[in-house]
């Protein structure tokens, strides 16, 4: 995933590093997309914070001048339309982190999670927080091997234990879906559950 999505947690603004089952929610969900295979790798950007350890979301982006259909109207907009206060029920784990340390890569364009200082777990039910995991000490171990030289990220047996390493620590499964069906059904549960709300009252 990109780094164009964000938490604000406990007072500070977070980069979301990685989400299980990869969208905590989607623009197809709430009408700004059409529920396709090709609407599920366009770009979009999201903001999101926690309020009486309930998960709610700021706005949400679709990027580029495409128009969009959203709440029953055709719109088109360079930055896309914004939704705020929308109370989600994501079930799952996202990974926070903030405070760049330095830019280490591994598998993806994007720095890796221990690239940051501070990085948490924060593990939903239905849209509760119930569980904060702070992994920055993990992170900090893995920055420290590093450092020492007793790991490089350019010998691929280091990376893969490195890889070990930070699956075993995590608590959320945070790999991609190999099947683009099954992204799809989950969109589509999504949908289903939100189309249920009244949009118009949740945007700014």
């Amino acid at each position: 995933m990109t780094l164009d999505h964000k938490m604000f947690y406990s007072g500070a603004e977070y980069q979301i590093l990685a989400i299980e089952q990869e969208f905590i929610i989607h623009p197809a969900a709430l009408g700004l997309l059409p529920l396709t295979s090709v609407s599920l790798q366009f770009p979009f950007r999201s903001s999101f914070h926690i309020e009486d350890y309930r998960l709610i979301l700021d706005s949400m982006t679709v990027l580029g001048s495409n128009p969009v259909k959203a709440l029953g109207a055709d719109e088109e907009s360079e930055g896309g339309i914004d939704y705020s206060a929308l109370h989600l029920s994501y079930n799952g784990a996202v990974l926070i982190g903030n405070k760049l340390v330095k830019e280490y890569y591994l598998k993806s364009n994007v720095p890796a999670c221990f690239s940051y200082e501070n990085v948490y777990e924060l593990i939903f039910e239905d849209g509760r927080l119930i569980t904060t995991v702070d992994q920055s000490k993990a992170m900090r171990r893995i920055r420290k091997n590093l450092e020492l030289g007793l790991r490089t990220l350019y010998k691929p047996r280091d990376a893969r234990c490195i890889l070990k390493f930070i699956n075993t620590s995590l608590v959320g499964d945070y790999r991609p879906s190999r099947f683009c069906f099954r992204q799809l059904n989950y969109v589509k549960e999504m949908q289903h559950s939100y189309s249920k709300l009244s949009l118009t009252d949740n945007r700014s």
